[in-house]
């Protein structure tokens, strides 16, 4: 038995101090935890496999203190950081405007500048030293330690100047821009993390705290929580709808564009199946809830946006381990490169300066949101559109994906067989159908249920099953027999009419010892499957099918969609095998919705769930498509494709920089301050490009 909490963690500046929230969480017992820098979240599972007692608040905060940290109290941190930016944009540009711009020079303009940039280094730059101070007492160096040993050794060396040494040789502009700017690149990626993951939260909290059911003949307002499968729900006009259901009474226009993303109203009657976070229009609506408030498509969505951005990716754990090792090679470089140019060449002024733009260039805070921030943005993205990237770590294989396989049933087609044809052997169309719907009335069967809907005018009674094969009742004083194997005087007659027809399933209809008629079925194409192959397609992606459905069956189904390969009669077994046989072709993907798919889909390359299916099949799957849409297949291998590549170009922007720069640096040819703006706009970049996702 395990339970799941979230917590908000406040005070985190980069992905070490995430780790170290997290390895502190981890020592309370029975407490698996994993902290998320990006969302600024602890996601914490407790397994209760211990004789302890599951942690208390109290605890799980004390671990958290522990570290310098504490849990949130909904404060927002783009609030705590706005008026130290305004100050350091401020005295940071006095600053610079009378330490480099001779024009704006005066006498004794050195001691402005001393206290101008004061306020820079002790208030503005305070998260800064906070978190190096916290970092060091853990015997750990960050991002965070760079900029504040950076702008920090700039201030004392310029103070040491102005009162011991030579006071032109000062550096109060570099204390005064590097904090600040790199505090404006914190403050646009954290209004770029709230927007990406409001959205999401918005939708969420779009389902209303309470509603209106009908129980016993009354009608109660009780908590949306509260809400039973079965119960009677009330949604009148301009509320969200709280659970998903089928209407069994009202007419209304339903938005559900929050929802899935498409902007045409849909109308909705009596039988129609709605789902909660829609919005009805106009109309009262009473349906019968068939999910409660955590269990239906929205509350889904919810869990899967969760478990999408709370796992920690391969690509994560590299920038972790990177990071551990970089800033302290940084801080040789650094040394050496004062060193080099203090004792070797004797340039004082220039071993200052290189040194404390090595220190300055090579803070690669991007780095620690380069992989997050396109995650987060590309999981709230797809969830509005129904797609959830379960496992981030697929991104990569998913971009070298060739061919898909797919199951037929309930992927391209809906999975609900609809009469195809009434073939007349002995009787009348008329009295085929009529006898037919009235016995097939009596069953549950998916066939009895689309040839039941086909006439009402004759009643059926006494009906019996015939087991594994159909069903027989009396209708207007005649046995009625409606079975898949019947033994029948005109067997030749009807042996003929079956060998007519292929790919269909059928029933036969007979009475008084004969075969009457042939009603053949057929599984419905899903209107929007072959729009979805061509696009897949024409992203160079084969479409395969493999079902368990007969050859022939799959074969009409792959001859309407124009896919070249299909595969029939597969056991679930089987299923498998045939998946690895084609990955070994090439890289493959597979989309299925069952719990026959389940081993084929954890056995893929990628594995690709429909919502509608099982949760076991869900389960194993890195993707699941909430929307039952096939076009949402080729739409996903897009989003993925898309959030991988960002990935790469934020890792690019992230290292790019430092790459560069650092010998520049070392050399001497790079101002602190411009080492500054460079590394602050390093961030700023993987922030902006992160969120062309949403576009």
């Amino acid at each position: 038995m395990s339970s799941e909490l979230e917590l908000d963690i406040e005070g985190m500046t980069c992905t070490a101090c995430a780790r170290r929230v997290e390895k502190s969480l981890n020592k309370l017992p029975g407490v698996s935890a994993y902290v998320d820098f990006a969302t600024e979240t602890a996601h914490l599972t407790y397994t209760g496999q211990t004789e302890t007692k599951e942690p208390n608040l109290d605890e799980l905060k004390t671990a958290v203190e522990a570290t310098g940290y504490k849990i949130g109290e909904g404060k927002s941190e783009q609030k705590s950081i706005r008026p130290k930016l305004i100050t350091g944009a401020i005295l940071g540009t006095l600053t610079v405007l009378i330490s480099m711009i001779p024009a704006f020079r005066f006498a004794g303009w050195e001691w402005w500048a001393l206290a101008l940039s004061t306020p820079v280094m002790f208030y503005v730059s305070y998260p800064f030293h906070e978190a190096t101070i916290k970092n060091l007492r853990f015997g750990a160096t960050t991002m965070d330690t760079l900029i504040s040993l950076g702008s920090l050794v700039a201030y004392l060396y310029s103070v040491y100047n102005l009162f011991f040494g030579d006071p032109e040789q000062v550096y109060f502009e570099v204390a005064a821009v590097v904090p600040t700017v790199v505090l404006l690149g914190r403050y646009i990626e954290l209004g770029a993390r709230r927007s990406a993951t409001d959205s999401v939260k918005a939708l969420l909290s779009a389902i209303p705290e309470t509603s209106v059911v009908i129980r016993g003949g009354e009608r109660l307002e009780i908590s949306t929580s509260e809400i039973k499968i079965g119960d009677q729900v009330v949604i009148p006009a301009g509320q969200t709808i709280p659970v998903d259901g089928e209407v069994i009474d009202g007419n209304a226009t339903i938005d559900n564009s929050a929802l899935t993303g498409e902007s045409v109203p849909e109308e909705i009657a009596v039988g129609s199946v709605v789902s909660g976070g829609g919005v009805n229009l106009n109309g009262t609506l009473v349906i019968v809830a068939s999910s409660n408030s955590t269990g239906s498509r929205l509350g889904r969505i919810a869990d899967l946006v969760r478990e999408a951005t709370s796992q920690k990716t391969q690509v994560a754990r590299i920038t972790d381990r990177i990071s551990a090792v970089f800033v302290p090679i940084v801080i040789v470089i650094s040394i050496i490169t004062y060193v080099v140019w203090a004792f070797g060449f004797g340039d004082q002024q220039t071993a200052f300066q290189a040194a404390v733009a090595v220190l300055v260039i090579a803070c690669p805070c991007a780095l620690g949101i380069a992989v997050p921030m396109s995650l987060v943005v590309s999981a709230g993205n797809g969830a509005k559109r129904g797609i959830i990237i379960r496992d981030p770590d697929s991104l990569t294989v998913l971009s070298k994906i060739k061919q898909i396989v797919l199951d037929k049933t309930g992927t391209l087609t809906y999975g609900k067989l609809a009469v195809n044809e009434v073939i007349e052997i002995q009787a009348s169309k008329q009295e085929i159908t009529s006898y037919a719907a009235a016995v097939e009335k009596l069953s549950a069967h998916p066939i009895a249920k689309a040839i039941a809907a086909l006439d009402d005018s004759k009643q059926a009674e006494n009906g019996s099953e015939i087991a594994g094969f159909g069903i027989k009742a009396m209708v207007d004083g005649k046995e009625i027999t409606v079975s898949k194997n019947t033994e029948v005087s005109n067997a030749a007659e009807l042996a003929k009419v079956i060998d007519s027809i292929e790919a269909k399933s059928l029933v036969v209809v007979s009475w008084d010892g004969m075969a009457q008629g042939v009603i053949t079925l057929t599984d419905t194409i899903r209107d929007s499957a072959m729009t979805a192959i061509k696009d897949l397609k024409s992203q160079q992606i084969n479409p395969i099918i493999v079902s368990g459905d007969n050859q022939a069956q799959v074969d009409s189904v792959a001859s309407q969609l124009g896919i070249e390969r299909a595969f029939g009669d597969v056991s679930p077994e089987n299923k498998q095998s045939q998946v690895k046989a084609l990955s070994v072709e090439a890289k493959t993907a597979m989309v299925g919705d069952g719990l026959n798919d389940v081993a084929a889909l954890a056995g893929a390359d990628v594995g690709i769930a429909m919502g509608s299916g099982t949760r076991a099949a869900q389960s194993a799957a890195a993707i699941t498509i909430l929307d039952d849409d096939p076009q949402s297949i080729p739409y996903a291998m897009r989003l993925a494709k898309k959030t991988w590549n960002n990935i790469l170009q934020n890792l690019g922007w992230a290292f790019g920089y430092n790459i560069l720069l650092i010998p520049v640096a070392a050399l001497g040819f790079l101002n602190p301050m411009l080492a500054g703006a460079a590394m602050g706009f390093s961030s700023i970049s993987v922030v902006l490009n992160s969120m062309r996702l949403k576009s």
